[in-house]
């Protein structure tokens, strides 16, 4: 107990699609008087959204450094950092936290540890100081089901060829359509089943976590996903808690001058429009779209007449000279706004112009986008 409260500590993994699930069920929590302490690198701490100040004293930040491994550039602390083929290393240096970890359980003694599936050595770690994991899932209970149970997640003997992965899975006993598609197929196998240059696969990384740790929390619901909540408490053998799929607000304290002057330009051209009449295009932070396709989306944008705002993240190695069309911007200039980099999604969504959304399938994603009410136009990537 920390103070007298219930003391819970978050551990997500290194990407901002795992740590903003975490800072959400974070707030949650604190709300019911639950105390916090969330644990992460130090970059990564500082580019997460402030805490809000009705809950400051129940959620604390605790920084943890970085190990430096070969392979990884230096102060690339998320996978937002690196190219796909260097994520891999980041799983290395991640791994290295385990000293510094246990080291902080011998002065923070939380009440239960809410892990990601990537810490597979934690619960060596808790099971020294007597302290009870729970995996925290940011997935759907459908891709939790699709990717099966433990057993076969360690050895894949169930799945042994890409195309296996094209298909909805046995272990599923219902009607579902749940499957990769044939060009994704080989490097889902690959990420699932075939240790990368960290010692591990993903599909070992969890299947630990899994068969060791208390109970799974899932960001979900029976109302969503009820079937397939069923189906994953009978594969892992675990309790499962859906928790609801935890849609982010809008936080009332606007006292970030910085983000309000980067976000007063858009802001106006947006308060120019009719309502639910902007398209919202955005791929999330994780997905380096090749230029290639970046130019068919934008003439795509462009024949669609629609008014759009299209956040876009700059591949690496590309000039912004190259980045788009020859002349799209000047075509476009009364029909579409283009912001690169990160922008706040929330109050973007929450505005009355936004009308519907062209978004990759995260589920965080999809989330804050049906929670707003947009009609929502899917692509998937390969992030």
């Amino acid at each position: 107990m920390e103070g007298g409260k219930y003391h819970v500590m978050m551990f997500p993994w290194l990407a901002f699609g795992h740590m903003i699930p975490f800072l959400e069920l974070s707030k949650r929590l604190a709300a019911k008087g639950i105390f916090v302490s969330y644990v992460s690198t130090p970059r990564n701490l500082q580019r997460l959204p402030p805490i809000p100040s009705n809950l400051e004293g129940k959620v604390k930040f605790v920084e943890i450094p970085m190990p430096q491994v070969d392979g990884l550039p230096e102060n690339c602390e998320a996978t937002v950092d690196l190219q796909l083929e260097q994520i891999p290393y980041l799983k290395k240096a991640y791994d290295r936290l385990a000293e510094p970890f246990e080291r902080l359980l011998q002065t923070v003694r939380p009440d239960l540890i809410l892990i990601d599936f990537a810490p597979y050595w934690i619960l060596d770690i808790t099971a020294k100081f007597g302290i009870r994991t729970a995996f925290f899932s940011v997935y759907t209970a459908a891709t939790l089901a699709y990717l099966g149970p433990p057993a076969e997640l360690k050895s894949g003997k169930r799945r042994p060829t890409p195309g296996h992965f094209t298909r909805p899975p046995d272990w599923i006993p219902f009607p579902s359509l749940i499957a990769h598609r044939p060009d994704y197929a080989p490097r889902m196998m690959r990420n699932t089943h075939f240790p990368d240059a960290s010692g591990m696969s993903s599909g070992q990384r969890a299947a630990k976590v899994l068969e060791e740790c208390s109970f799974v929390v899932v960001r979900s619901s029976d109302a969503v996903e009820g079937e397939y909540i069923g189906l994953i408490q009978e594969l892992y053998k675990r309790p499962v808690l859906p928790i609801g799929v935890l849609a982010p607000v809008p936080e009332e304290n606007k006292n970030n001058t910085a983000i309000n002057s980067s976000w007063s330009h858009t802001q106006q051209w947006l308060d120019g429009q009719k309502p639910k009449s902007v398209l919202f295009v955005g791929f999330g932070s994780e997905y380096k779209m090749p230029v290639e396709q970046i130019h068919e989306l934008a003439y795509s944008l462009e024949l669609s007449r629609l008014p759009f705002l299209w956040i876009l993240r700059k591949p690496q190695g590309v000039d912004s000279s190259d980045l788009l069309p020859p002349g799209f911007a000047n075509r476009t200039l009364s029909q579409g706004v283009v912001l690169l980099g990160w922008a706040p999604q929330l109050e973007i969504l929450a505005h009355p112009a936004i009308g519907g959304c062209l978004f990759h399938s995260g589920w965080g994603t999809i989330v804050e986008s049906l929670g707003f009410g947009h009609p929502l136009v899917s692509s998937p990537n390969d992030s």
